[in-house]
């Protein structure tokens, strides 16, 4: 094995002090950027990380991984995390979570947090697709991409089942002769349906096309007026979507949300019209976090398994931190459908 990179070596390799290279670390001090951008590539073409993880593991201390997500302004968020925490905890690692936000820059823009907090391998959740290949996935330390975006073969990745699975429950319904089946969460400005079809990452894309295929197994034409887009994923969307939908066309058979946290959001503004779910109409969730076994009446949702994708994402990656160096690989969960009250399958 050789030498370690010192801080020193980066200040050499980028033609700067050494006091520059630990404001870039820390995020600290006033420079240009191009000075930032030419620390953090001398950086990355050394593969520096700090020092913090490299003393614990000589010492059998404790191991730290990182997680970097979007936040936890949607339960599922929290899901993952606790997830993960869980998962790393079975191993003796200990986890560095890290937030970033699309305003500034959204995951590529946190990869400087990423080198400065120092953990040995990180996960990315991807909360939209990579530019240019995935070339921020070329950094010093072991990455797995989590989420429904392309990894490019240039790290290990999970996913989950978005287009079996929506088919698989869209079908459900078709079969027992629901025809107003609405989608709520659509990717807005869809170009095609041919669009839809060839699509191979993003969750609302996926998920979609899972919906799509359904009724073209069946032989049924879609009223794309109850494709429902949606600018974000969170309550609210399902709120501010359910009452224009509701405003212009008449009351679906069905709902199918594509995720819980919008479901809730369509529950309460079916409520709040006066309307019985699922009496008057069946909402379906996506995700089975915790709040939607709580929700009144309780949601019924697909299951992407979360906790085993989290196993995987932290097993994956400890393999990396720990030294195996074979190709990239791919995960898929597995889902099952959580029947609970908001929905009837009528079951024989």
């Amino acid at each position: 094995m050789g030498l370690r990179v010192t801080i020193k070596d980066v200040a050499k390799e980028a033609g700067t002090s050494i006091k520059t290279v630990s404001n870039v670390l820390n995020q600290s001090g006033r420079m240009r950027p191009e000075t930032r951008r030419r620390v953090e590539d001398a950086i990355r073409r050394l593969g520096y990380t700090p020092n913090v993880s490299a003393r614990a593991m000589r010492s059998g201390g404790s191991k730290l991984i990182g997680l970097n997500i979007a936040g936890f302004s949607q339960p599922f968020g929290a899901y993952l995390a606790d997830s993960v925490i869980a998962a790393a905890k079975r191993r003796q690692y200990g986890v560095i979570v890290n937030t970033y936000s699309r305003d500034k820059g959204g995951l590529a823009g946190s990869i400087a947090d990423t080198l400065r907090l120092g953990a040995d391998g990180w996960i990315f959740a991807a909360d939209r697709a990579l530019t240019d290949g995935g070339s921020m996935l070329d950094q010093p330390y072991p990455i797995v991409l989590a989420g429904d975006y392309l990894s490019y073969g240039k790290c290990d990745s999970v996913t989950v089942p978005n287009a079996e699975s929506l088919r698989a429950v869209t079908k459900r319904f078709l079969d027992m002769g629901y025809t107003r089946v609405a989608l709520i969460g659509c990717p807005p400005n869809v170009s095609s349906e041919q669009y839809i079809r060839q699509c191979r990452e993003g969750a609302q894309s996926l998920r979609m096309q899972g919906y799509v295929r359904a009724f073209e197994e069946h032989g049924m034409t879609i009223d794309w007026r109850y494709a429902i887009a949606t600018f974000g994923w969170d309550r609210r969307s399902g709120v501010r979507a359910v009452a224009d939908m509701l405003d212009r066309l008449p009351l679906p058979q069905v709902m199918l949300c594509l995720n819980d946290a919008m479901a809730l959001g369509a529950i309460y503004e079916l409520q709040a019209r006066g309307l019985r779910v699922p009496e008057d109409v069946q909402v379906v969730g996506f995700d089975n976090v915790p709040e939607s076994e709580y929700s009144v009446p309780a949601l019924t949702t697909i299951d992407p398994n979360i906790r085993d994708y989290a196993e995987h994402a932290v097993g994956m990656l400890i393999e990396r931190v720990e030294g195996y160096e074979g190709p990239a690989r791919s995960y898929v969960t597995d889902y099952t459908l959580v029947e609970r009250a908001t929905a009837e399958f009528g079951h024989e």
